[in-house]
């Protein structure tokens, strides 16, 4: 199960970005984007799952077999007679009565694919999981947020010859059912399967009654995975008979370069891959590799990325906690940072780096200006220079280093904005505004949607419609909680990713310009 905590298709950070005209510099803008929320795994090659501090002990969950094993056979083997054509949505395969009757005295929770078989490239096939009640120990105080579920239940599912990992979305089915707390739930998802292979599910229940919850004043629940009943006859075969499959990995290295930022991807072994792999990012410490189904990403070296920056995007305004200023360590050193297999694991390179000393400029500051050339950058500390205007032939960034929009800021974040951002420090090309990490740590959602209001207002008044918007969202975080004291983080998979899809959502309703295209996001590998 070491393919599961990365396979969310947001890993170590996601961004979003809002064009306030029609963008003649996409194709460049989205290279930048990219090259920024790929830094972290490409060039540390820290994986999520390292930077999410999880045990690997907590992946070696095996499907237990039930004691009454002959009611469980009954209830997943409740399947649909074999279709002579197209495949059956979720929505029109009717759920049994009995996943509503079942009991956890009597049924672990399950997977089960009502449609199972052999499936063609670029077909969907519905997944469903049965979480029965739990009368006996049920937990009162955690709620989750509206329209999300009681259950927190992490699946993928994985191809036994590539390592292909496809994440599944599961929803709660729509019935009244599924609203109580103390009834049997049941979650569904249509999950479209591109490459040849054997997928088998792999997957948990990370918490019940909402415990991925702890908003407020509640303390984190303990981490303890629920195994999955997953029967061994559950695969789904992807077949390609024509040999036509545009999803083929020899096909790969066809695909155009990546110029959207909104493309879906999977989770690929390293070892599968039929070309060169220097072509693509570098795996993760699991041995994977991302790779969008209809283009393909590339290696950018330094010297050609700060090249980029300087012609089409001198002056930029960052905001952002230690995970962009780390970003911000890998550019002015031109990769030298952390760039050792050695260095990789260490603390600093990880999570940690505001104690570590760091000659180009100072990481406790508050407020950095980084001048960039192909060399590298360094902080300007000359306090007469002209901070309106960038050097000929360099990239300048402005960086606020900030705890998201919450009350952990000293001073609160807004102050900032006080004193005219642009008029301190010029109009950028591009400002990228980092969210959800510290927000979901330490801060209610309802707190965190009042403050969001709030920037929503300040980046109206300081950001011209030149300006291009980078929202960037929270890192992926999996398969632990977190009590390192004193700050205990209110993190978990399920309320991470919450925060992100309210921030994506609401950038969305707030991109009223008419000029504006609709607002994206972008999954790091």
């Amino acid at each position: 199960m070491a393919n599961m905590a990365g396979n969310e298709n947001a890993v170590l950070s996601r961004a979003i970005i809002m064009f306030r005209k029609p963008a003649r510099r996409w194709v460049l803008l989205a290279a930048v984007a990219t090259i920024i929320v790929v830094q972290l795994t490409v060039l540390l090659r820290t994986s999520p799952d390292k930077l999410a501090g999880y045990a690997e002990t907590v992946h070696k969950y095996k499907p237990e077999i039930h004691s009454n094993a002959g009611l469980l056979n009954a209830l997943y083997n409740q399947r649909l007679p074999p279709q002579e054509s197209g495949r059956k949505k979720c929505s029109e395969i009717m759920i049994p009565k009995s996943y509503w009757t079942t009991t956890a005295a009597s049924t672990p929770a399950f997977v089960t694919i009502p449609d199972v078989g052999q499936i063609n490239v670029d077909d969907t096939v519905c997944i469903r999981v049965v979480v029965p009640a739990r009368k006996q120990r049920v937990h009162m105080a955690y709620t989750p947020f509206p329209n999300t579920p009681w259950d927190s239940v992490l699946l993928d599912l994985v191809g036994q010859r590539t390592g292909v990992s496809v994440p599944v979305h599961l929803q709660p089915v729509i019935d009244i059912r599924n609203t109580f707390r103390d009834e049997s739930h049941v979650y569904e998802a249509d999950v479209r399967l591109r490459d040849v292979d054997g997928y088998r599910a792999e997957g948990y229940v990370e918490f019940r009654d909402a415990l991925w919850n702890c908003d407020g004043e509640l303390a984190p629940a303990d981490y303890i995975p629920e195994p999955l009943h997953i029967p061994s006859t559950l695969r789904v075969d992807v077949v390609d008979p024509q040999k036509t499959s545009a999803y083929d990995l020899e096909r790969y290295m066809e695909l155009p370069l990546c110029t959207d930022l909104d493309v879906e991807g999977r989770w690929v072994s390293i070892d599968a891959l039929p070309f060169n792999t220097d072509l693509v990012p570098p795996p993760d410490d699991h041995g994977r590799v991302w790779l969008p189904y209809t283009c393909r990403l590339r290696r950018i070296k330094y010297n050609e990325f700060m090249q980029c920056l300087k012609r089409q995007y001198p002056l930029m305004h960052w905001f952002g906690d230690s995970n962009l200023r780390r970003v911000l360590k890998k550019l002015t050193t031109c990769g030298d940072w952390c760039g050792t297999s050695d260095e990789h694991q260490t603390r600093p390179c990880i999570c940690e780096d505001y104690k570590e000393e760091f000659t180009p400029f100072n990481a406790t500051y508050r407020e950095l200006i980084i001048d960039f050339d192909e060399t590298g950058g360094q902080m300007q500390t000359d306090k007469d220079a002209d901070f309106l205007h960038v050097p000929d032939n360099q990239t300048r960034i402005y960086f606020h280093k900030w705890e998201g929009l919450s009350s952990k800021n000293k001073p609160v974040w807004h102050n900032s904005f006080e004193e005219s951002v642009t008029g301190r420090f010029g109009i950028p090309a591009v400002a990228m505004i980092s969210l959800t990490n510290w927000d979901a740590a330490f801060d209610t959602r309802a707190h965190f949607a009042l403050e969001l209001e709030r920037l929503f207002d300040i980046v109206k008044q300081e950001y011209p419609p030149t300006t291009e918007l980078i929202i960037r969202t929270g890192q992926y975080f999996c398969c632990r909680s977190d009590y390192d004291p004193p700050d205990t983080r209110a993190f978990s998979r399920l309320r991470n990713a919450y925060f992100d899809q309210y921030v994506v959502a609401a950038f969305q309703e707030h991109t009223t310009d008419p000029e504006a295209t609709s607002v994206q996001y972008i999954p790091g590998p």
